[in-house]
């Protein structure tokens, strides 16, 4: 299987992560980027703007940029792309479709949570911490 995630940025240099809720098989309540599966005859990058629009109704409009920073070969046989996106969107452009929450958070606070996956290996390999 291969899947996609987004390293997401505003303008003020703040992560957007989500807190899955606590119904989720995996991982409940932990932090985590948006993303997920990638559909057959999509691309990775096809895969992540269509996950963002499902996810949190963030369109391509509200992209300022966006780029494949990490390709990550999972135990398990699966592939995992990372992606950078850089973005003008404000909360309240965005709409919480999965999960508990969603929160913009400074770099300084980023690694003060519990995350799921692997999140925490691939933020600290995108900040080089």
């Amino acid at each position: 299987m291969t899947f996609v995630g987004a390293v997401i940025q505003n303008e003020n240099h703040e992560f957007l992560l989500q807190q899955r809720d606590e119904k989720a098989l995996t991982y409940p309540l932990c932090w985590t980027l948006f993303g997920g599966k990638v559909e057959p005859g999509e691309t990775p990058k096809q895969a992540i703007l269509r996950e963002l629009i499902e996810e949190i109704n963030l369109t391509p409009d509200l992209i300022s940029d966006i780029r494949q920073i990490q390709k990550n070969n999972q135990r398990n046989g699966s592939v995992q792309f990372i992606f950078h996106i850089q973005t003008k969107a404000k909360l309240t452009d965005l709409t919480l479709k999965e999960g508990q929450q969603m929160v913009f958070i400074e770099k300084t606070h980023l690694f003060n949570r519990n995350f799921a996956f692997n999140i925490r290996g691939v933020l600290k390999k995108f900040l080089i911490v």
